[in-house]
């Protein structure tokens, strides 16, 4: 009876703190995030919906909700049609997890005949992070890129287009989708010559292993969205000060960026009572046994 009346304190603790009550999961349906995709038609525009964002990220961004099919409008922000066009950032953690996703209408392959996707880069305090996010020229096979497979770095001309005759510039084999690493190069955007946006890891870059990670072709519920959605653990920072999260398709067409300072969370405090009471109670039935 004690038994369980503790664990039911730790459980209340737990399911208390909103971080943790609905989990997050990598799986390219943006819903536990709180997001309705919704596509617009061919000559109007749509907008997905973000009334239901969860509360307890810690930090997002909203760039663009409208959803022109095709290659419709002009490059610059908020512009621009779903084949380049970049939408949403969020960042949450949970459990020791960062958790990470993107919606865009830039697809995996989209890099065959316009822009490529650009890597995930994370400012901290002990420098530069970046996550392969991979794609860009064919994409490889299968609906959906996952942890593992090919990563690719971009040829790419002036206006941004990946160039065709000569697509990809080598790129390690180390280097795949969803790896995280430090210590690399980072090459930036052909247009404005100003934004890095993709990495290419060098003899000295540091492998901090794979993400939990998915970048679809297309939204499972939707005809113009992808999603790139990842997890991993806390402790690759080493105790480091997060400083913000940048990325952005090679036309440089809407980036996406989080500017928040972040440092790991104390367990919730209801959380920590109802672990020590259990832990308590848990010592007492050893002591009469």
């Amino acid at each position: 009876m004690k038994i369980a009346f503790f664990l039911a304190l730790a459980s209340l603790g737990l399911a208390t703190n909103p971080a943790m009550a609905t989990p997050l999961t990598v799986d390219g349906d943006l819903s536990d995030w709180g997001i309705t995709v919704i596509d617009g038609g061919n000559t109007s525009a749509g907008g997905s919906n973000y009334s239901g964002l969860r509360t307890d990220l810690i930090g997002s961004m909203i760039e663009d909700s409208n959803d022109t099919a095709g290659d419709g409008g002009y490059l610059g922000p908020h512009y621009g049609g779903q084949n380049y066009d970049a939408e949403f950032m969020g960042w949450a953690v949970q459990g020791g997890q960062f958790h990470v996703a993107i919606l865009t209408g830039q697809r995996p392959d989209s890099g065959v005949n316009r822009y490529s996707p650009g890597d995930l880069r994370i400012e901290t305090s002990l420098g530069t992070f970046g996550i392969e996010v991979g794609g860009g020229v064919g994409g490889g096979a299968g609906t959906a890129l996952h942890e593992g497979d090919a990563g690719s770095t971009y040829n790419l001309n002036s206006n941004g287009y990946t160039n065709t005759s000569n697509p990809l510039l080598a790129t390690n084999a180390a280097q795949v989708a969803g790896s995280i690493w430090s210590g690399t190069d980072w090459i930036n955007d052909a247009v404005t010559n100003t934004v890095p946006l993709q990495m290419k890891i060098n003899s000295s870059s540091i492998n901090h292993g794979l993400a939990d990670y998915i970048y679809t072709r297309n939204d499972p519920n939707s005809a113009q969205h992808s999603v790139i959605e990842m997890s991993f653990n806390t402790s690759i920072f080493n105790g480091a000060t997060i400083y913000g999260m940048y990325w952005l398709p090679s036309c440089g067409n809407d980036e996406l960026k989080i500017e928040q300072h972040y440092s790991v969370p104390e367990p919730a405090p209801l959380a920590l009572l109802g672990i020590g009471l259990l832990g308590l109670g848990l010592t007492r039935v050893r002591r009469r046994g």
